[in-house]
């Protein structure tokens, strides 16, 4: 049988011409279609046309790389990028960090001159997880239609309590499936969502499938509090702490949710954003600063909003970020100092490992969040990944380790 799918597409921005083949000769062994832009004018013509893959040079003689990736941004949201240069690692560190944050895939950054074994590990997996998502286009139409559909669905991942080692929240994440395909980050389809301004049909699709869920599974039922992530986006919207309280109270009182909102997101108009959120604490609902760290306007955001807690992100607890293991101590505990300061509950996220969630409760955090403790599961599984926790002799180990360590 002959297989028709599209060719993965792959655009390839450098202003050497050499560079540009060699990739494309790379590229054509793992089947991609491959553009190439060298010139601005190449650049104009290709840029934002939907490939399922863009390796972008910074260094692009007369052209800005950092100028192009913004456009790329706001022509192709989400899109996979893999970033090179011959600048030094420390530059190639922070534009990445620009990538994460500007909402592209990253899935690479590579230093020049590149090793072929290095191109192909960027491009192999790549070329195999393209040919699986639908093209930009049909994407968008896939999204929205789910959105009118309600094809969305909910995942939810547990969160531990670090004083007594057990499950007592978790975090409500939306999630969408193509046909034929596998699930799809958010991180691709919801900038879609946001670019034709239904950010808020799609939180009150997520607030009601919450609701449901907890009043329909005990698992959840039982819990202290569930988190669901808010855009801020959705603060322009004068009327949302009360359609927040009139679904959410459905199934539990607004003291038992919590509202998340991006640490690295703009506010837009900040008397509207604070009148929504002043008023939603007013009604109960608790307030998280999300991925508190990763972004530029910490200190301030945290001054300005009436915050009730922050999650630590996860490069506060992992090395992998180019950290010695004792800066990424001192970073997560001065976060929690300042959580403490400031009367915030700290949650650390994307916890790992054994070392990393001992690391969290060695240094005060009040929760922990993450792989370590659980991937987001189905409502009807979640009881069942609670109870597995919530049973494992690993928490009362580690327990022992550090009392013992101590006396």
């Amino acid at each position: 049988m002959t297989d028709s799918s599209p060719l993965p597409r792959l655009l390839i921005v450098d202003d050497d011409p050499a560079i540009c083949q060699l990739i494309a000769d790379i590229a054509n062994m793992f089947d991609y279609q491959t553009d190439i832009a060298s010139t601005p004018d190449e650049i104009e013509q290709h840029l934002g046309g939907g490939h399922d893959l863009v390796m972008l040079d910074l260094s692009l003689g007369e052209t800005d790389g950092m100028r192009v990736m913004r456009e790329l941004g706001e022509r192709q949201p989400g899109a996979n990028l893999v970033l090179l240069t011959g600048a030094d690692t420390s530059v190639l560190q922070g534009a990445a960090r620009v990538a994460e944050l500007s909402g592209f895939h990253l899935v690479g950054a590579v230093g020049k001159p590149a090793s072929i074994q290095e191109l192909e590990a960027v491009l192999r997996p790549q070329q195999r997880a393209a040919a699986t998502v639908a093209p930009v286009d049909d994407l968008r139409t896939t999204v929205l239609r789910a959105l009118d559909d309600g094809a969305l669905y909910m995942m939810y991942q547990p969160i531990v309590d670090l004083r007594t080692g057990l499950v007592c929240r978790v975090e409500a994440l939306v999630r969408l499936d193509v046909p034929g395909s596998n699930q799809i980050s958010p991180e691709k389809w919801v900038p879609i969502i946001e670019a034709e301004g239904r950010s808020i049909d799609l939180l009150e699709v997520v607030l009601r499938h919450a609701a449901f869920d907890r009043a329909s599974v005990p698992a959840l039922a039982a819990l202290e509090n569930i988190s669901i992530n808010l855009s801020v986006l959705d603060l322009a919207h004068l009327d949302l702490p009360e359609r927040a309280e009139r679904i959410l109270s459905s199934a539990a009182s607004p003291e038992r949710w919590t509202l998340e909102i991006t640490e690295t997101a703009e506010v837009g108009k900040l008397a509207d954003a604070l009148d929504v959120l002043i008023r939603l604490r007013l009604k109960g609902f608790w307030l998280d600063m999300d991925d508190f760290g990763s972004g530029s306007s910490t200190l301030h955001r945290l001054r300005e909003l009436p915050f009730t807690g922050v999650k630590a992100d996860r490069r506060f607890v992992t090395t992998d970020f180019g950290d010695t293991e004792q800066h990424a101590v001192n970073m997560l505990r001065a976060a929690v100092d300042l959580g403490a300061a400031l009367g915030l509950k700290v949650v650390a996220e994307g916890v790992e490992t054994a070392e990393e969630i001992e690391l969290a409760r060695s240094v005060g955090c009040d929760y922990a969040q993450g792989y370590f403790i659980g991937r987001p599961v189905r409502a009807e599984a979640l009881g069942v990944l609670v109870a597995s926790w919530n049973q494992l002799d690993l928490w009362h180990g580690l327990t022992a380790d550090r009392q013992t360590t101590a006396s």
